[in-house]
């Protein structure tokens, strides 16, 4: 018992020992990524003077920064949730039921949603102050100040001397390009839609995976397709941010996401749990829908028996069957007269 206990207390130490690194290194990511977000300074790039593009007016947003960020976050634990609530009300799991290996798969599943999270927006908010790419508001929004005998021509210097909706929109109309709101909105939408194939195991429904996938999807379309009609994005601007989503979530589930969490499925179970199937709810054994069908015990042979102990040297001698089943059929007076003819 000493040993083991000693043998346990190493692998304690290093799990915890890589959790710590881990979350620091999470955090050297995270901070300097809000940084960016928040007090980040765009390129300051320069606009043609008759660029219909920029000339669009200000609308507030239909679905403000926070209100994504907060949506995205319930709507993840939301999903965490229900996934294992529908394996449970599933009356026949593909997996035994070990709900301490439920709840660690859903925190490895968090901690690896929370480091794309990090990635996609460390991307966005980087490629956003470098390209400086101006919002299709930008002249309502900026008010430019500027020489006009230069026009028509490529304006370089000018100042912003719109102060009616703050200076963090007139800093942020300078970062239009990708879109941050598609960019999320889409690396929820398809870290989740693998989520839910990977992990979500039912029978009762046939469908209802791909509805919740398509869900996802279609929301986040919206999603982009919301920035376009409040002018806030161009439309590159959103199928980039759709780009980056994907390929962030795609990146990560294909990567650290199968090292860290691994969902456990039909496929990977033994032979003899899928076999007999669980209630996820209960640990009662169910009954298969067909019953195994067991083979019949070999016969005793009697003269096999006596011929491996030496106790047999002849051939067996056959007996006639008796049968009281067997019913004699009797034989026609023409054919027995003719056989007496011949």
């Amino acid at each position: 018992m000493e040993k083991k206990s000693e043998d346990v207390l190493p692998i304690r130490q290093r799990i915890t020992a890589q959790i710590i690194v881990d979350f620091i290194l999470w955090l050297s990511v995270a901070l300097p990524t809000l940084f960016l977000f928040l007090q980040g300074t765009p390129y300051e790039r320069g606009f043609l003077c008759d660029d219909k593009s920029l000339s669009y007016p200000y609308k507030p947003d239909t679905v403000s920064t926070t209100v994504l960020i907060v949506a995205g976050c319930i709507i993840s634990i939301l999903i965490f949730v229900l996934t294992e609530v529908l394996n449970c009300v599933d009356s026949k799991c593909r997996r035994p039921c070990q709900p301490v290996g439920d709840i660690m798969f859903c925190v490895k599943s968090c901690a690896v949603f929370l480091v794309g999270f990090v990635m996609q927006e460390l991307l966005v908010d980087v490629v956003k102050n470098k390209m400086g790419v101006l919002r299709p508001n930008f002249f309502d929004v900026c008010r430019p100040n500027f020489n006009r005998t230069l026009c028509p021509g490529y304006i370089s210097e000018y100042t912003c001397e719109g102060s009616e909706f703050g200076d963090h929109a007139v800093r942020g109309s300078r970062q239009s390009f990708p879109s941050g709101h598609s960019a999320f909105s889409m690396y929820i939408a398809t870290f989740f839609c693998i989520y839910i194939q990977s992990r979500l195991q039912i029978k009762f429904s046939r469908i209802l995976k791909v509805f919740l996938q398509s869900g996802f999807i279609f929301l986040a379309i919206l999603c982009g397709l919301g920035r376009i009609k409040d002018n806030k994005h161009h439309p590159s601007d959103v199928i980039a941010g759709f780009i980056v989503g994907i390929t962030v979530a795609v990146f990560v589930c294909s990567t650290i996401g199968r090292n860290i969490s691994k969902s456990p499925n039909a496929d990977n179970l033994p032979t003899h749990t899928t076999n007999t199937l669980r209630d996820c709810c209960s640990s009662s054994e169910q009954t298969p829908d067909t019953e195994p069908q067991t083979p019949s015990p070999l016969l005793p042979n009697e003269y096999f028996h006596r011929i491996s102990s030496g106790l047999e040297t002849s051939p067996p001698t056959l007996k006639p069957i008796q049968n009281k089943n067997i019913r004699t059929l009797p034989i026609p007076t023409k054919l027995v007269r003719q056989v007496e003819d011949d």
